[in-house]
């Protein structure tokens, strides 16, 4: 096989063609089992992990306070979702996240009723970083609630 052969098909060298190997990626890169579940932290479900029972949430390099697992909407990439809580609302990791999904055209699903956590109001929601006690946070705490404009006034 000539070299001006293979510059024109570098498939020629293999014993299998172009299209067996990009029907074998297609397979390969659509995994079934693949999570793409977002928890109320704003991070992938697949960043948690719970040995002995105590949670724990990596996104990336830096660690979530994540105490409580809950998955709350479903994106086709999870990766907008690597993103830090800086407070509540538009500054929290999942509104932050979905904000980028958005911007990037990702397709994402709410998986919970959208109701206040608090008063189980329906409507407009916000994410907020919470304390043990319920009292807003400017910073992860850990705990994350999704609560109506009136709940999140009152709680500060």
């Amino acid at each position: 096989m000539s070299n001006e052969e293979l510059d024109k098909n570098p498939f020629a060298a293999f014993d299998f063609s172009y299209d067996e190997a990009r029907e074998a990626d297609k397979m390969l890169t659509q995994r079934v089992d693949r999570d793409g579940r977002i928890c109320a932290c704003g991070h992938p479900m697949v960043r948690h992990s719970q040995p002995g029972g105590i949670v724990y949430c990596k996104p990336n390099r830096m660690e979530c306070p994540c105490k409580k697992v809950r998955a709350v909407l479903e994106s086709a990439d999870t990766r907008p979702f690597l993103r830090k809580t800086e407070g509540s609302g538009k500054l929290h990791a999942l509104g932050r996240g979905l904000g980028a999904c958005l911007e990037k055209e990702i397709r994402v699903k709410w998986i919970i009723d959208l109701q206040c956590d608090k008063c189980s109001k329906v409507g407009p929601l916000s994410p907020v970083p919470v304390s043990q006690r319920g009292q807003a946070s400017s910073q992860a705490t850990g705990y994350d609630a999704l609560l109506c404009a009136g709940c999140r006034a009152e709680i500060g």
